[in-house]
């Protein structure tokens, strides 16, 4: 069964097809000092990488005006959801949205853009929420 993935940025009307996205938390745990309790660094969350296929032209411009002017979007959604539509979709969301990454990549027969994105607060569902400016 196919899932399916959509994502809507808040000023951008088009709402993008994902095929995939890729991300991922990671911390890490100083278990050198027998003596001591274990330490963890902060949970950091990485960027969100995926692709849209081939935007429309207007939609490819607000995407480059959005990484070239360093703007913050107030929230990103990725609904992630089974083709048969019978569960209840997982929705990510990220808070203080930036755009990290644009790349295009175009040839005779397929064409589609590469993003990356951050956000400050992200909340990946399942009551997993971060907060990654209070992890500093």
């Amino acid at each position: 069964m196919a899932t399916i993935i959509t994502l809507e940025v808040d000023g951008i009307s088009d709402k993008f097809e994902v095929p995939s996205i890729s991300f991922g938390l990671n911390s890490s745990a100083d278990v050198s000092n027998t003596t001591q309790e274990i330490d963890f660094s902060p949970i950091n969350v990485s960027e969100f990488s995926f692709s849209i296929v081939s935007p429309l032209a207007e939609t490819a411009e607000k995407l480059m005006i959005w990484i070239t002017d360093h703007e913050i979007k107030g929230s990103a959604k990725f609904s992630i959801s089974k083709e048969s539509g019978k569960e209840s979709p997982r929705v990510i969301e990220l808070k203080d949205v930036c755009l990290t990454s644009y790349s295009e990549n175009i040839d005779s027969d397929y064409a589609s853009t590469n993003l990356s994105l951050v956000g400050r607060e992200v909340n990946i569902g399942n009551g997993v929420k971060i907060n990654q400016s209070k992890n500093r």
